[in-house]
């Protein structure tokens, strides 16, 4: 039997406001953050889909700006004729950001635009925002081309303890080593915020973690509980879906207008993939082992378990931050943020229909809850996900300051 692992090819999630049983709709903000989960499900990739939804939020955002002046200008100056259409700008944005970055969606991405235009009255006014939203999709796309995402580096593990060496069972090539060079939306470069780096080997801290998912994060293990298994299983989901889905349940519950939205999906998913290339910047200069590599060796004389396994198959690139941490601090930093406060009452089901539901009362819960499952999961050390958390929550703080201030006053 192989450790758990799972192919999520068209992402559904099914999100209600908690105790109503209704599902969360919104305005065409959050109609088109849906759409852009849906379309950039496949390949699945955490990275990817992060880098696809924050340019497609970034040009939404920008739309609205070129016709109504919601923030100054992210990346590009577009002008728009007086009286365009702000929702028919804001479709052809999202349409045309992610008709260009996903493939094999156009058939769905041209009925989601039909869809969204025929409640724009006919004439000038929505011809104009067409035209505005298209024009700022072109321009953010073409930006985005030259940010490195598609370079291919070589890469050479290092040898000795401590050190990420391919893991079983696949004994899988890193991927993504170029990652942490891609260029950030809005930090100023993937270092600008400091990690302390995993503990010493040996050292009381390396030493507690290593029992923890030892013990944990084993397939077998005889302490992990049905939910902690449960939620390790739910996290293998691409990191921003459900992050996502809170977003949506919380601007619905304050009743956000269609600016505050446009402000702050740009601000989470920016943040959250700006947290992805500072997390892999990380990953590949460090090169920290994960823990299937080092129960297996053992620093420590006498204590291997070479036949030890993971619940979940372990990803292909180093352990150091987490990257899953990292997106997560992100978003709950961005979230509470805005929001001025840390409640949301949101459940998320994943698989639609025999899937795991997981119910969350606050952002920090969320947050919380996936330090854990990467845990129990047995795929990282509890310092990677405090520490990869740390790092987005400042990265998130960051980008909220930049995309989207002043933050939303609670009502």
């Amino acid at each position: 039997m192989q450790p758990y692992s799972r192919v999520i090819r068209n992402t559904a999630i099914l999100v209600v406001l908690a105790g109503s049983g209704v599902p969360a709709r919104g305005d065409m903000i959050t109609d088109w953050n849906e759409t852009a989960i849906q379309v950039s499900a496949t390949p699945p990739n955490a990275l990817l889909q992060a880098r696809v939804l924050a340019t497609a939020h970034l040009a939404m955002l920008e739309a609205l700006n070129a016709v109504g002046g919601v923030a100054k200008s992210y990346a590009v100056e577009v002008k728009a004729p007086k009286g365009a259409s702000r929702e028919a700008a804001v479709a052809a944005a999202a349409h045309g950001v992610l008709a260009r970055m996903t493939h094999g969606q156009q058939e769905s991405l041209d009925a989601a635009l039909a869809a969204s235009l025929a409640g724009v009255p006919a004439g000038q006014t929505k011809t104009d925002g067409i035209s505005v939203g298209t024009e700022v999709a072109e321009k953010l796309v073409a930006l985005r081309r030259s940010d490195g995402a598609d370079a291919r580096t070589s890469f050479t593990p290092r040898k000795g303890a401590g050190r990420w060496q391919p893991t079983p069972p696949q004994n899988a090539p890193a991927v993504l080593p170029h990652w942490g060079a891609v260029k950030p939306f809005v930090l100023e470069s993937a270092a600008q915020f400091a990690v302390k780096g995993p503990p010493p080997i040996g050292s009381d801290r390396y030493m507690q973690d290593l029992a923890e998912v030892k013990k944990l994060g084993a397939r077998r293990s005889t302490v992990r509980t049905a939910d902690q298994t449960a939620a390790a299983i739910f996290w293998t989901i691409q990191t921003l879906v459900p992050w996502n889905a809170a977003g949506r349940a919380a601007a619905k519950a304050r009743g956000n207008t269609l600016e505050e939205n446009a402000r702050l999906f740009a601000a989470l998913n920016a943040a959250c993939s700006d947290a992805h290339v500072a997390g892999f910047e990380i990953k590949y200069r460090l090169q920290h082992w994960r823990p299937v590599t080092a129960i297996r060796a053992a620093a420590e004389p006498g204590s291997a378990d070479e036949g030890w396994e993971p619940l979940l198959a372990t990803p292909a690139h180093p352990e150091y931050p987490s990257t899953h941490a990292a997106c997560s601090g992100a978003a709950e930093a961005v979230l509470k943020g805005f929001f001025g406060r840390d409640e949301v009452a949101v459940s998320v089901l994943h698989p639609p229909v025999f899937g795991v539901t997981r119910t969350y009362a606050s952002f920090s819960q969320i947050a919380q809850e996936v330090d854990d499952a990467r845990v129990w999961g047995g795929i990282h050390f509890r310092t990677a996900d405090v520490d990869g958390r740390d790092l987005g929550r400042r990265i998130g703080e960051y980008v909220l300051k930049v995309v989207s201030p002043p933050p939303v006053v609670s009502k």
